[in-house]
């Protein structure tokens, strides 16, 4: 009898162990990136959202707008490949929606991803406009228009 139970109490140890291994939690985050087009003013921790979001490869612009249509972002690029576009005298980013326009300065524009359609990036500016000295943020699978 005793080694029924010595065996029994040997199999739920055994299953305890292999059930419960430290290489099994990654923290409970999602790493998932949220689809669309999102960004932050001045280092704040308020994440804005763009209704809608596309990048047109016949003037290489990447349009933002609001739910009533109305234009939020209007980027304009010198290529519309994956690299690093840096702001100045070939590529513009325009905050459109704060009078006056908030008009990049500084920064970079990266397209990290264009393929089957969808376009994914990031985006850090310095400019003026509004009182915002700074823009960051993300644009992830958005749509890739002719």
């Amino acid at each position: 009898m005793k080694t029924k139970i010595f065996i029994s109490a040997l199999i739920a140890l055994t299953f305890t162990f292999i059930s419960c291994s430290g290489s099994d939690d990654d923290g409970g985050g999602n790493n998932n990136p949220v689809n669309g087009f999102m960004w932050t003013e001045n280092g704040s921790a308020t994440v804005n959202t763009a209704a809608t979001a596309s990048f047109s490869t016949q003037y290489k612009t990447l349009m933002a707008k609001d739910a009533s249509g109305n234009t939020l972002f209007e980027i304009n690029l010198n290529g519309t490949t994956a690299a690093t576009y840096a702001i100045g005298a070939n590529n513009a980013f325009t905050y459109a929606a704060v009078n006056p326009f908030y008009i990049a300065t500084g920064g970079n524009i990266v397209i990290s991803a264009n393929a089957s359609n969808k376009m994914s990036g990031t985006f850090t500016t310095t400019g003026s406009g509004s009182n915002i000295t700074a823009i960051n943020g993300t644009f992830t699978n958005i749509d890739v228009v002719p």
